[in-house]
């Protein structure tokens, strides 16, 4: 059972998932330096937008090895921290998307009808119908930028209205664009856009990315809505715009500074709604947030696999069910591989072939590096990590994929140039769930790549297996499975066999010298 610390509230039905899951602990309202004080012990960590980690409140925490997002925003949260600690950080990108698209276009019918300034008016005893014309949306252009989950929802909903869809997104090109939004550049479409609405992360690159530049380039008269994250838009360039009447209205529900401090010159700015960041703030999406954070919580410890990574290869649920098997069995071949043959590990590469989706890919070959690295490597080494400790080990890791050639559905290849001699190990998997050796160098065979095994060389003579078994029952290993497997060209036959029983280090490493002085072996190796 995984320990899990809580440290935002996650909604009582996530929180009931979790308790299956692990041992869940609930602690709300932690600064860095409590933060840092109680995560040693946990493996996991919960948080919402309210607490931030930083690199200092990780410095403890040397078993964490998972923090969630239940969000989609990441800037409360020091990624490059974690990924150097080996720390997977996912998010929940798609939860909150329905819900943040819909404050975003609630603000923008409100600042196009002047409703809330038309509310307080009312309030207030007055009856100034004049003061509050408003423009249509419908034939109205509409600028997004960024085309991700809730951008994609805001031009969805929008062009629903009648507005024309117009996007900047350098990820997103116009083959890729939905049906119906046309994708300029980023100055073109400030320039020529009624509404702009902003739906990109912050990050270095995103921080005021609406300038005062960019801000007062947008087309005179035009509205802006930002409901993505602070930071991204210049709050006092914005003031500037309003106050020059550049800007015929604004509406915001992120800021720089959060909560808003009350002398914020966007207090009293003209033409300018403001929301306490209240995007992602329905029951439906806090439900939504809450269950999805726990499943994928849930698969992570129960498969290893991370959905929605952010430092991780990305995989979708789907490809993450069917990947999970294949990411086992690349980990084992490669540490195979490894462990089998000795010498310096150089390069590795991974092809794949058959129906496995290209979009698994990536995970793969970060599989196959931390099966290929974690015998040698004594400190932490995860997914996270695994591709930056092979780069300052100077291993070159490639990745292929090919048309099969071999009579299976699937099939991966794992080459490990270790010293001067390159070694393969080829595997498949079977009914979805069942990872199998079929190849060894040159040998054919059927094993089962879990270890421990002991993975033998030698002379193909009779006797060879009864007394590997004799040797192996005297020292308390139960052979749970074994394969022999031959090739055309050696003399030698291979063993790989499956151990089970009492397997303590100093017991397998006494057997193993035991195995030695059998007269028919020429080597033989154990595989953890």
């Amino acid at each position: 059972m995984t320990k899990i610390l809580v440290a935002d509230d996650l909604g009582e039905e996530g929180m009931a998932l979790l308790r299956d899951v692990g041992d869940v602990t609930l602690k709300t309202g932690m600064d860095e330096a409590t933060l840092r004080e109680t995560l040693p012990g946990f493996e996991t960590l919960v948080v919402r937008s309210a607490t931030t980690v930083t690199a200092r409140s990780l410095e403890l925490a040397d078993e964490l090895a998972l923090i969630g997002r239940a969000g989609i925003g990441i800037d409360n949260i020091d990624v490059a921290a974690c990924t150097a600690r080996g720390i997977a950080v996912m998010n929940t990108p798609e939860a909150g998307a329905v819900t943040t698209g819909e404050h975003a276009l609630s603000l923008l019918m409100s600042l196009a009808r002047k409703i809330p300034a038309a509310d307080a008016c009312i309030r207030e005893g007055k009856w100034e119908k004049s003061k509050f014309t408003g423009v249509e949306l419908e034939g109205k252009q509409l600028g997004v930028v960024g085309l991700g989950q809730i951008g994609r929802v805001v031009a969805n909903k929008a062009a629903g209205i009648g507005m024309t869809i117009a996007a900047y997104d350098p990820f997103v090109t116009q083959a890729k664009a939905p049906d119906g939004v046309r994708m300029l550049d980023l100055d073109e479409l400030l320039a020529t856009s009624d509404f702009i609405t902003v739906h990109v992360p912050l990050l270095k690159d995103t921080h005021h990315l609406l300038n005062r530049e960019r801000l007062f380039a947008m087309k005179k008269g035009a509205r802006l809505v930002h409901a993505a994250r602070g930071g991204i838009v210049c709050e006092k360039a914005l003031c500037e715009a309003l106050e020059a009447g550049h800007l015929a209205g604004a509406a915001l529900d992120v800021f720089e500074k959060e909560p808003l401090s009350a002398d914020s010159p966007l207090r009293s700015a003209p033409n300018l709604i403001l929301t306490p960041h209240l995007g992602a703030s329905t029951f439906e999406a806090k439900r939504n947030v809450s269950l999805d954070m726990a499943n994928q919580i849930r698969l992570a410890a129960s498969k290893g696999v991370v959905l929605n990574g952010v430092n991780v290869a990305k995989l979708s649920p789907a490809d993450a069910l069917r990947a999970g098997p294949y990411m086992d069995l690349t980990g084992n071949l490669a540490s195979v591989l490894t462990q089998t043959y000795s010498g310096p590990l150089v390069s590795l590469r991974l092809t794949v072939q058959g129906s496995i989706p290209a979009s698994c890919h990536q995970a793969l070959k970060v599989a196959m590096i931390v099966g290929a690295l974690r015998p040698s490597v004594t400190g932490t080494l995860t997914p996270v990590n695994a591709e930056r400790i092979a780069e300052e080990r100077n291993v070159r890791v490639h990745l292929e994929s090919s048309e099969m050639k071999r009579d299976f559905t699937s099939l991966l290849r794992v080459e490990a140039l270790i010293g001067d001699t390159r070694h393969i190990a080829s595997g498949t998997v079977l009914g979805h769930k069942h990872g199998r050796m079929v190849e060894l160098d040159d040998y054919v065979l059927d094993a089962i790549p879990e270890g421990p095994m002991l993975v033998t060389f030698h002379r193909d003579e009779p006797g060879v297996v009864g007394q590997l078994g004799t040797l192996l029952g005297d020292a308390g290993c139960n052979i749970s499975r074994m394969q022999i497997g031959t090739a055309k060209d050696h003399e030698n036959a291979l063993g790989v066999l499956n151990l089970s029983g009492n397997l303590a280090d100093d017991k397998l490493e006494g057997m193993l010298s035991k195995v030695h002085d059998i007269d028919s072996i020429v080597s033989a190796h154990l595989v953890r």
